[in-house]
């Protein structure tokens, strides 16, 4: 099977190199690389030829996102089309494929899981003569054979060769495919694709929480029926009103080191009085509500057994409730496990930097290889300007919204064309949109709510469509969908601004992750805030240039951007141009578009 192009792009031959030598030397690869550039081939191809070579039993590419899988699936319909024949497979959360969302999965209530084991051999043999099983051809077999369409895709995957999926499938402890992950060791191929995400992601894959209510609301609905539950729940929800009432006066949250082991033991003599009431399954009113609750205790005694130095419990009161949460800080202990049952994992994005906080996260040990690229594409095709004279901190937010909307007009002013301006959070992007909408009331404005659908979503993008004659300005969020994995190739984005550097807002897990890493490396800060921060920074950013004809411009608003870290984290071959006025941005960026003119307001 040949490269399925005439030529590589600047970068390809070596993360192909790369990937087939890790392959190879049974090792994880982390590659850093401009998007663009084709990583997903570039990563996908080696894979697959180690496939050939006895290398790999089966090829697993994990995303974070639905673009993600697209973009998969494009890159193995185009090596098929140039002669590759091998099966494979995408995973779709249970949840969207669903036929029947409002019913159990259960036979009782579900057709289409009622005699499922009847079924699944017919269905199974009739996708066989296949080698593509996508979301829509896995629902048409599956309608077909009437089977569920999740569990005939897991049926299914172990008969392929290539799996795409989301990261939990091979992390989460919930959802993992035991099937493959059981043993020890295992001859797979892994394919980390946008990789910074995983580190938030398993955060949460590995930490658990619950709260005093649904354990109150639950013991007043069996009160009759189960005494036995009954006063096991009383027993929950007495330790939890008496918790509650040990957080300071004036605050509403409150950390702690240890596992709260005496809670843990109540909530196993709960999880076994449930369990001998629902093993019955009988009717009643709250039997589904006791179900939830059963698995959430589950998840969280899971959490509770996993406990060590690199886990903290936080208290957390609003009202009349309490929330407790078992709170992993440092995953790279579980994403280690993960990975050295793989025989080569190789992490890709476009921001691994700084590259030792992600070794670390990762858990990769010390033979874990790095390889970085810069842009292949013309560094004067992108013009860099820092307004460094703004500050964007929370405290001088409302004193600066005025030079911000000044700023971003200057951006737009000079160059017809579609642009997007990003913000830490919804209340700074919503306190600004109101002072641009004001002074530039003749351009089209869009904004990201929170929340929104696909077709919401898709419907944003459509937006930018290309449109020489005219002018659209988007505000999003960064770390939303629309900072990450989406390509407006060309005339589709002519600029982006990105104001604010990205930090997550202070919170008791952050403060955690901080403290901790103090202890670990001296690098708390730099770990919970400054790191996430600048990859959505730099996620935003890499928006505008997409491919070796792009053009465009990225405009930086705050004063962090002029000194380090954050100046250094900028891209090999970005030029950043600092600007101390609305006017010398504006006589730079008319020099950049080569313009004598630009649209009056």
């Amino acid at each position: 099977m040949d490269f399925p192009y005439v030529d590589y792009r600047p970068g390809q031959e070596q993360m192909i190199n790369a990937s087939t030598a890790a392959i190879e030397d049974r090792i994880p690869l982390l590659i850093q690389a401009p998007t663009g550039i084709g990583k997903t081939m570039a990563v996908i191809h080696p894979a697959l030829r180690g496939f050939t070579q006895g290398q790999a039993d089966r090829i697993f590419y994990l995303t974070a996102r639905t673009t993600g899988r697209n973009t998969a699936e494009q890159s193995l319909e185009t090596l098929r089309a140039d002669g590759l024949r091998c099966k494979y497979l995408s995973i779709t959360a249970k949840e969207k494929v669903c036929f029947c969302p409002s019913k159990s999965c259960d036979g009782e209530e579900c057709e289409y899981a009622r005699g499922f084991y009847d079924r699944i051999n017919e269905a199974v043999a009739d996708a066989y003569s296949g080698e593509v099983f996508t979301r829509g051809n896995l629902a048409a077999i599956a309608r077909k054979h009437r089977v569920c369409p999740f569990e005939f895709s897991l049926e299914l995957s172990l008969w392929v060769d290539v799996i795409i999926c989301d990261y939990n499938y091979l992390f989460d402890p919930r959802v993992y495919l035991r099937r493959f992950f059981e043993t020890e060791k295992n001859n797979y191929v892994v394919l980390v694709d946008e990789a910074h995400n995983l580190v938030d992601r398993s955060r949460e894959m590995y930490s658990a929480a619950i709260r005093r209510l649904p354990f109150s609301s639950i013991r007043r609905s069996v009160r009759k029926k189960l005494p036995a539950l009954y006063r096991t729940l009383g027993k929950v929800n007495t330790w939890m009103i008496k918790t509650g009432k040990t957080i300071p006066e004036g605050e509403s949250v409150t950390a702690l080191e240890e596992c709260p082991l005496d809670l843990c033991r109540l909530l196993r003599k709960f999880t076994a009085a449930a369990e001998h009431w629902l093993s019955r399954n009988e009717e009643a009113k709250f039997r589904d509500d006791l179900l939830d609750l059963y698995f959430d205790v589950r998840r969280f005694l899971n959490a509770a057994d996993r406990y060590g130095t690199n886990y903290a419990t936080y208290y957390c009161t609003a009202g009349s409730d309490l929330a407790i949460k078992i709170f992993c800080i440092d995953p790279s202990e579980h994403l280690r496990e993960k990975v050295q049952k793989c025989r080569s994992t190789i992490f890709f994005s476009a921001t691994l930097t700084p590259v030792e906080y992600f070794i670390k996260l990762f858990g990769c040990e010390d033979n874990a290889r790095v390889i970085s690229l810069p842009s292949p594409f013309p560094s004067d095709n992108i013009c860099v300007l820092v307004a460094g004279k703004i500050s964007a901190m929370y405290k001088y937010r409302e004193f600066t919204k005025d030079e911000v909307a000044r700023m971003i007009a200057a951006m737009i002013d000079r160059q017809k064309g579609n642009y997007l301006v990003f913000f830490p959070s919804y209340d700074y992007m919503k306190m600004v949109h109101a002072m641009f909408q004001r002074r530039r009331p003749q351009v089209e404005l869009i904004m990201q709510e929170p929340g929104m659908s696909e077709e919401q979503r898709d419907e944003f993008l459509m937006n930018f469509n290309a449109r020489p004659d005219g002018y659209l300005t988007g505000f999003a969020v960064m770390g939303g969908f629309f900072a990450e994995s989406i390509d407006l190739v060309g005339e589709r984005l002519t600029g982006a601004a990105v104001v604010g550097v990205g930090f997550p807002q202070i919170s008791v897990e952050r403060e955690l992750i901080r403290a901790y890493f103090d202890g670990q490396n001296g690098q708390g800060f730099a770990f919970a805030y400054q790191v996430p921060g600048m990859i959505k920074v730099l996620q935003a950013a890499g928006r505008v240039i997409r491919s070796e004809d792009d053009k465009g411009v990225v405009l930086f608003i705050d004063t962090r951007y002029t000194r380090p870290p954050y100046s250094l984290m900028f891209p090999e071959g970005w030029q950043p141009l600092f600007v101390s006025s609305v006017e010398k941005a504006g006589i730079l960026l008319q020099d950049f578009w080569k313009s004598e003119s630009h649209e009056e307001w």
